[in-house]
């Protein structure tokens, strides 16, 4: 399922949905200067109210292992450097503990500490970065894992405005896995997920939920727009017109999609998720590729309005109101072998 060609995709109209790192991790080179210069302003005005004796060595190597971690190693090293050159310039720098006497060898040692400690921190900063992203990516398809998922839902990004909840499941993958082996099953997985993400906006969110099933949310402009974001999805990973054609072995599979809309107002992800996987299973058991219904949250769980289907003719992008669905609470099916 790797892409042929590329698809046209509107113009992200909202914020990415993109998890975020903790404070610490995403502090902008602006404010990490200001910072840093804050920080060497305040330790040598304190430097200069005590006593000449008071040595603050420790506290400016603190000061340049946070410009390691927030901005660049580079920039560190020259920082403490710099900071060295000043004092020795303005005949404050204290040789502890043996006087002015071996002058070179002390400045080439206290230069070599810096580069050293400004390296351990700025690897262990690289070191956490690949440890987050590995803990929170599916290693296999490149896209979100479960955990990062509900962590990007639950943080209050995805709140706000109309979005679409699609559960995706790839049909035919165990027979594909019996027949041809894992490892083309792996494959056909990976370019799953990449046709996926060419058919979807940069700014939407792709994660494995294990197996051969796949969430996608995504902001929507309006109720109607739910429609058009099945049927693209439906053409690209089902009518080949995402596909590479010489890919005989995977563009065989198909794809069932359960379109969840979801209307303005805080999300019930757990209800949510559960709705749009019972629509991929009518989707699934009606052979129809996708299934669309509006959900609103009641106190018993999620009350869908399944939508009526969009005719070929129509616009993608549709602006005019469409006649109400009708409204219904899924039953219970069968689950259907994959």
């Amino acid at each position: 399922m790797t892409a042929g060609r590329k698809i046209e995709r509107r113009r992200v109209q909202h914020r990415p949905l993109v998890l975020e790192h903790s404070f610490l991790f995403r502090v902008s080179p602006r404010y990490a200067w200001t910072m840093v210069l804050s920080a060497l302003f305040a330790v040598s005005l304190v430097e200069r109210l005590v006593p000449r004796e008071i040595w603050f060595g420790p506290v400016y190597l603190a000061v340049v292992c946070l410009a390691a971690w927030s901005l660049s190693t580079r920039t560190a090293v020259v920082l403490g450097i710099s900071v060295l050159a000043v004092k020795l310039a303005t005949g404050n720098l204290a040789y502890y503990p043996m006087g002015t006497v071996p002058v070179l060898a002390n400045m080439v040692v206290r230069i070599i500490g810096i580069a050293i400690v400004v390296s351990f921190i700025s690897l262990a900063r690289k070191s956490c970065e690949r440890e987050w992203h590995l803990a929170r990516t599916d290693l296999l398809t490149g896209a979100l894992n479960r955990q990062a998922f509900f962590e990007l839902v639950r943080s209050g990004l995805c709140s706000g405005g109309y979005a679409a909840l699609i559960y995706a499941d790839l049909d035919g993958l165990k027979q594909l896995n019996d027949q041809y082996g894992h490892d083309r099953g792996d494959e056909c997985l990976k370019n799953f997920a990449g046709t996926v993400r060419q058919t979807i906006r940069k700014g939407d969110v792709l994660a494995r939920m294990g197996g051969d099933e796949f969430v996608i949310f995504m902001k929507l402009r309006d109720e109607v727009a739910g429609q058009a974001v099945a049927r693209r999805l439906h053409k690209a990973l089902n009518a080949g017109e995402g596909q590479d054609s010489s890919d005989l072995t995977c563009s065989h599979l198909t794809c069932s999609l359960g379109v969840l809309v979801l209307p303005e107002g805080a999300h019930a992800i757990d209800a949510e998720l559960r709705a749009a996987d019972e629509l991929m299973y009518r989707a699934k058991q009606s052979r129809s590729g996708f299934t669309v219904a509006t959900g609103l949250a009641t106190d018993g769980g999620i009350a869908l309005t399944i939508s009526e289907p969009v005719l070929p003719h129509e616009s993608e992008v549709r602006q005019s109101d469409r006649p109400a669905g009708r409204r219904v609470n899924l039953p219970e099916p069968p689950r259907a072998a994959a």
